[in-house]
């Protein structure tokens, strides 16, 4: 894909020379005159950032060391390259130490700094999959996607996954959101032949129309813009494993062919190929939609929906079975209390079985988010005892009053304040927050691009 990278410095010329340099080579590129200007960027793109190369002697007394510093600090994997007019050891030594990737010295090498940008961008990218891999090992390890239930339902469930994984077909997983869809496909690859192989998630509902194609089933080198290398996208990376299709629903037609001819002929052609590519990859798709009823409206195609109704798993939501809430409550206490470091703190009886008459519209994780401000806030954020049960809707309502004069905001600065609010209240979850407005996956995503949010 098209990587972004941000250059930082605050001779002009320079900054000029280098955009021009590195867009010819490929990447798409943002610049800034000094530290300040650059960490606005650094904010506004922080996920999409593939590289910045600054300076280390910039105006205003926060320097190049400074800006990776604070890279480091809000979480950011993004490899820094500094460049200076002064060239001595201890400078370097101090940047590589606080971990700079590389440190290249004015007049600047442009063929050299191509190649280091290139590299900086292949070695994160190498990095960030050996953490994926590596957080999936423990994942196993730990039996994290073990689901937790005492209903007879999920007993019955289970039992039905553990017979489908069994053979190798593609399985169709259906479930209100937050039940526990993509717990429900791990349980499936553990009980397979498949088990400790790839398991790559893909939500189709939080990829653009326009880039969906190429990350899906990958690309050539030269297929467009920036593709620098071939790419095995999302179905290459789960070879031999399980890919995870979660929101099929969202799938745009032009994709579901695709994906059709994959799913009868384990074949698909990589963006810019002319080469079908086999893949050994088993699909398990989910979706909180009725897909018979979007293909009755022409938005889900008819064979695509019987090619993966084959073994349809059901997920009730958790209001038809109540009895699984109290474990669920139990299990979560003790997940978060190791995780926010905090004493463990359960509900008392009666707060348990006012709990377990709540609706819980969220399902399991609605419930996770109430367990986790119930944790940090030592107990206090929870419902008194012998308190009537609350529709979900009315429990815990914080959500803000928004009030606007006509005229006195655009519809889009209107749109805009309206997303944020339920980014804030949904805790930065896209997805709950497209919940709270009643609007697609999709449109969130889309939105918050757009805007620039």
């Amino acid at each position: 894909m098209n990587q972004k990278i941000l250059v930082i410095d605050d001779e002009r010329s320079l900054l000029d020379t280098m955009q021009l340099i590195l867009s010819r080579a490929g990447f798409t590129v943002l610049t800034a005159g000094d530290a300040v200007e650059g960490l606005k960027i650094v904010k506004e793109f922080e996920n999409e950032l593939s590289l910045i190369i600054t300076d280390l002697a910039l105006p205003g007394g926060f320097d190049g060391i400074n800006i990776l510093e604070t890279v480091k600090d809000i979480g950011l994997d993004t490899p820094v390259i500094m460049i200076t007019a002064y060239g001595n050891v201890e400078v370097a030594v101090e940047a590589m130490q606080k971990g700079a990737y590389n440190f290249l010295t004015k007049p600047v090498n442009f063929k050299v700094l191509i190649q280091q940008a290139q590299k900086a961008i292949e070695t994160a990218s190498i990095l960030e999959e050996n953490k994926r891999l590596r957080n999936e090992i423990e994942y196993i390890r730990t039996d994290s996607y073990k689901m937790v239930y005492m209903s007879s339902s999920i007993e019955k469930l289970l039992e039905s996954a553990a017979e489908i994984a069994k053979t190798d077909e593609t399985v169709l997983i259906i479930g209100e959101s937050g039940t526990g869809k993509e717990l429900l496909a791990r349980h499936v690859l553990r009980e397979s032949n498949r088990a400790g192989k790839p398991f790559v998630a893909f939500n189709a509902a939080a990829v653009s129309e326009s880039l969906m194609e190429a990350e899906l089933f990958g690309y050539k080198k030269g297929a467009f813009t920036g593709a620098d290398r071939n790419n095995p996208g999302y179905i290459g990376t789960a070879q031999g494993g399980t890919l995870f299709i979660d929101e099929i629903g969202e799938m745009p037609l032009s994709l579901q062919s695709k994906l059709l001819r994959f799913l009868q002929s384990k074949e698909y052609l990589p963006v810019g190929s002319s080469v079908p590519v086999k893949a050994d990859v088993r699909v398990i798709a989910a979706t909180n939609k009725d897909l018979k009823k979007e293909t009755d409206k022409g938005e889900f195609r008819n064979d695509l929906y019987y090619r993966l109704f084959v073994f349809p798993l059901v997920i009730p939501p958790l209001r038809e079975r109540r009895e699984d809430i109290p474990v669920l409550i139990n299990h979560f206490a003790e997940k978060l209390s190791k995780q926010y470091k905090k004493p463990l703190i359960v509900p008392d009886k009666e707060t348990i079985k006012a709990l377990s008459k709540k609706d819980w519209e969220g399902n399991i994780r609605e419930l996770e988010n109430y367990m986790a401000r119930f944790i940090l806030s030592g107990g206090k954020n929870i419902l008194k005892t012998g308190e009537p049960a609350l529709k979900t809707d009315q429990a815990d309502d914080i959500s803000p009053l928004l009030s606007f004069r006509i005229g006195e905001k655009t519809m889009k600065e209107i749109e805009k304040e309206v997303i944020l609010k339920a980014l804030k209240l949904s805790g930065g979850n896209k997805n709950k927050a497209a919940e709270l407005l009643d609007v697609s996956q999709r449109t969130i995503y889309r939105r918050i691009t757009e805007e620039d949010i």
